[in-house]
């Protein structure tokens, strides 16, 4: 799940207790400047308006909560983390399951974030993994009490546990980034077993509240709440032919934001920064309701004053796309009338062929996919004659490779004189002087590059790799990278870490996939996804002004093939002649042929900032298969 955008201790949980989201109780930081949360019911209200038989109990360790948090539980007790850590709260749990015929009940643990704050927000840091361990212990005590109850048999449980909001390796929080902002929700019981395969819709920290009372028989809906129950969410499915693949692309799971600059959590998107889920009539001169045929309550917009973007990769490998398959593709699109290109969506169809790029000292930069590179010349600004060439007969040993001299995922340059190629859970070091690989290749990824395990999935299917010649390394999987340490041999404290724009400012246009990436020069390095291309500033540590652009036979003359565009789609965007209206939708769709070897389909929506504010506006999006 997605915390609030403003990542402190006191909205955060507020949001959690009270099942409303920070721009409706007030709370943006831990000063509880602004609070409104004395005209609002928190979860133990709510209970007890509905049924006043039923026991409560709240047990926390923070000040923030006791004091400045109302409750309407039947009990209330606090004991200072600073003084007695956790270890007088959890025995006042485990009592009150055993000696009290409790309803509802509340645990606060502190010693994590305490520990976290003290030492970094890192895995890697053994004050904080103790710290997490030890609350796993002692939470492990409280479900042992609560399953030696007398009457536990016949007992219907829900267990629910959440944080407030994540955190960095220098013991940081509080920023609208991914490291801060992600999060988990996890339930378990019998009411939550339908879910094992998890939910359709991402959940929310307002979802707490409505979930609880849903369990305990009690209203949830039409209480003011902005969550929903997940013990009602839908299951999460494989893809089907001749079903909604796109999640949440009418926005109407979330319940979108009035207050401009408001960033809220976009449910079954990945974002990199900027798209915001916004009311329709919104102050600021958004677009009212009836802007769109069935346009519900809420609309995606692109929201800061950058270039942002959101996507989604649906898996579609089960599928039988050998019969002869269509795809359309729809939305609604609109902006700003001095807007044009303001909202696009681009649909790709994913094969398992690989793509990688690495430059070697000759000025030349090589391109991979699939079984045939491309050799691109930097002097004369375009590729070689005689390429595409077989990677098998250019690049002796790289045959090897489980499956032969095809799909490589990743290439690197380690300024040694070495190079590494990553296909899979393998890689190859090749002899750049001698242009061959080396003997013993290849091998597995994990064995010698442990670390890399790190990454989601583990450590292989790596999908771009690049040196920055400052010392570090960068690797790509995902929506994750980790800086690697060339000296050290290993990855730095804190990581993998998240592509956004506050990690990689400019190039949360692609929040997840790079497809390759090189570095030119001391100055500027190239990374490159569907067709498109950017500039890194190393000096200035983001991507140039202008970027993403595509590739073109003007910008990456002779490549154009190299990126596959015959397998990707582009709805929009819209200009104002298409529009007729300040802030209008236009309706685009598109329909062709899915190409039979596609194993995911990639949607991302993109949101222009070329007036220096990014208020471009989507809405309905569909992909439908037929066959």
């Amino acid at each position: 799940m997605q915390a609030e955008d403003t990542t402190w201790s006191a909205p955060c949980w507020a949001t959690v207790l009270y099942g409303v989201w920070r721009d409706r109780h007030g709370i943006t930081n831990n000063s509880f400047t602004g609070s409104k949360l004395g005209n609002i019911p928190d979860l133990f209200s709510l209970v007890e308006q509905q049924n006043p038989a039923l026991y409560t109990a709240r047990v926390t360790s923070w000040d923030g909560i006791h004091v400045r948090m109302p409750t309407g539980a039947d009990e209330d007790h606090y004991w200072y983390y600073g003084k007695y850590e956790d270890d007088t709260t959890v025995p006042k749990t485990i009592e009150l399951l055993t000696n009290t015929d409790v309803d509802v009940l509340f645990q606060y643990f502190s010693m994590v974030d305490a520990k976290g704050h003290e030492h970094g927000f890192s895995i890697d840091v053994p004050e904080y993994r103790h710290a997490i361990e030890k609350a796993d212990r002692q939470l492990g005590e409280i479900l042992d009490a609560m399953e030696s109850r007398p009457n536990y048999a016949n007992e219907d449980w829900l267990v629910v546990a959440v944080p407030d909001h994540g955190g960095t390796a220098n013991g940081q929080h509080g920023e609208n980034r991914p490291e801060h902002r992600n999060s988990w929700f996890i339930a378990s019981g019998d009411a939550v077993s339908h879910l094992t395969d998890g939910i359709r819709t991402d959940a929310a920290p307002v979802d707490v509240v409505p979930s609880i009372l849903d369990h305990m028989g009690l209203a949830w809906q039409n209480q003011g709440l902005d969550g929903h129950s997940v013990l009602r969410a839908q299951v999460a499915q494989p893809a089907q032919i001749g079903t909604e693949l796109i999640v949440n692309g009418d926005a109407e799971h979330d319940r979108g934001y009035t207050k401009y600059g408001y960033e809220g959590s976009t449910s079954g998107w990945l974002e990199g920064g900027g798209a915001v889920p916004t009311q329709y009539g919104a102050p600021g001169g958004f677009p009212g309701a009836g802007s769109v045929p069935e346009g519900g309550k809420i609309f995606f917009a692109g929201g800061t004053k950058q270039k942002s973007a959101m996507m989604q990769r649906i898996d579609v490998s089960h599928l039988d796309l050998s019969q002869p398959t269509t795809y359309n593709l729809s939305a609604w699109l609109g902006g700003y009338a001095q807007d044009d290109d303001k909202a696009s969506v681009t649909v790709r169809f994913n094969d398992d062929a690989g793509m990688a790029a690495t430059k070697w000292d000759n000025g030349k930069v090589y391109f991979f996919r699939g079984s045939q590179y491309y050799r691109f010349d930097l002097g004369s600004d375009r590729v070689d004659s005689g390429y595409p060439a077989g990677i098998s007969g250019g690049w002796p040993g790289l045959d090897r490779f489980t499956g032969g001299a095809s799909d490589i995922d990743a290439v690197i340059n380690w300024g040694n004189g070495k190079a590494y190629f990553f296909k899979d859970d393998e890689y190859i070091r090749y002899d750049i002087e001698a242009d061959r690989a080396d003997d013993g290749y290849p091998m597995k990824i994990a064995e010698q590059w442990p670390e890399l395990a790190k990454f989601e999935g583990g450590a292989r299917d790596i999908d771009a790799a690049i040196n920055w010649s400052n010392g570090n390394a960068y690797f790509f999987k995902g929506a994750e990278y980790i800086r690697y340490n060339l000296s050290s041999g290993k990855v730095d404290v804190g990581y993998p870490m998240l592509i956004s724009d506050t990690t990689w400012p400019g190039l949360q246009v692609w929040p997840s996939h790079i497809d390759a990436a090189f570095r030119k020069d001391l100055f500027k390095s190239y990374l490159f996804k569907e067709g498109e291309y950017v500039r890194f500033d190393h000096a200035l540590n983001k991507v140039d002004a202008g970027y993403p652009r595509q590739i073109t036979s003007d910008s990456w003359s002779g490549l154009r093939d190299w990126y596959f565009g015959q397998r990707s789609v582009t709805i929009g965007p819209v200009t104002e002649s298409d529009r007729g209206s300040a802030t209008g939708f236009v309706y685009r769709e598109a329909s062709g042929q899915v190409p039979t070897a596609t194993q995911t389909i990639d949607v991302t929506v993109q949101f222009d900032d070329s007036w220096g504010s990014s208020d471009g506006y989507a809405d309905n999006i569909s992909l439908i298969l037929q066959q």
